[in-house]
């Protein structure tokens, strides 16, 4: 396998039948909705998610106290040992998202120095043939390159972009990494923000800061300079393997 720098791997999965269309550098995006109304469909193999774009807050009985209120306007404390307050903005559902897996060699590979190789953790290759299994995998030997294409035609198109690495959070036991000042005054940044169920998904997103009512596709010009297509995910494969050399003196 082609190596990358920073020793992160970014990688997309792609329907064979795009996957020519990918490399000719037709990247698609998913309205974030499609996400949403996935859980139900694909919940197996973690395709969605009911709670993106939600904002969290724990409740403590201590200081927070919850009312039921009856027919009359009588109002009814109601006794509760934990509680979790979520909102979010509809118009959320609208935005274009793009999603890659990105993995760390640290954190991912089995790393054997004796025999200079690197290999992919059991649990991460079991993880992602669940998920991906039939799908075609490519592979960015530079996705500083690739993101940078994408940047510009943002710029082209004059909208706004976010990206970055999928940060992962228990929503029953932990505050949202947000402020409720942050989200107010960036709701989509909730978007960068899952729960620790899907933590083994190892996502980096590239949303568009657009309200689309289509998915919608981002055309940078062919890719196969810093893109390869490894072809069908099966079952019994191991994903990655990276062969390690000692960096050369200058």
């Amino acid at each position: 396998m082609p190596t990358t720098r920073s020793g992160l791997f970014l990688l997309k999965f792609v329907e064979p039948q795009f996957t020519e269309s990918t490399l000719d550098g037709n990247i698609f995006f998913k309205r974030n909705g499609y996400f949403i109304d996935q859980e139900k469909v694909e919940m197996d193999k973690g395709i969605g998610d009911e709670r993106e774009g939600i904002w969290s807050r724990l409740l403590n009985p201590e200081t927070k106290q919850m009312f039921i209120e009856d027919e009359q306007g009588n109002m009814h404390p109601l006794n509760y040992i934990s509680a979790v307050h979520r909102k979010t903005y509809t118009s959320l559902r609208n935005i274009p998202i793009c999603c890659f897996v990105i993995l760390d060699i640290n954190r991912d590979f089995d790393i054997d120095m004796d025999n200079g190789t690197a290999t992919i953790k059991y649990a991460v290759n079991e993880a992602l043939i669940n998920q991906f299994e039939g799908r075609d995998m490519i592979f960015f030997n530079d996705h500083s390159a690739l993101l940078k294409r994408m940047d510009t035609k943002c710029e082209e198109l004059d909208v706004g972009k976010m990206r970055a690495i999928v940060k992962y959070y228990d929503d029953e036991k932990e505050e949202h990494p947000l402020s409720e000042i942050e989200y107010e005054d960036n709701p989509g940044a909730t978007l960068f923000f899952k729960r620790k169920f899907f933590e083994y998904q190892k996502e980096f997103r590239y949303a568009i800061r657009l309200l689309k009512e289509e998915d919608f596709m981002l055309q940078i010009g062919d890719i196969r300079d810093i893109a390869y297509d490894y072809g069908k995910v099966k079952k019994g494969d191991s994903l990655i393997d990276v062969w390690l050399r000692p960096q050369e003196q200058k």
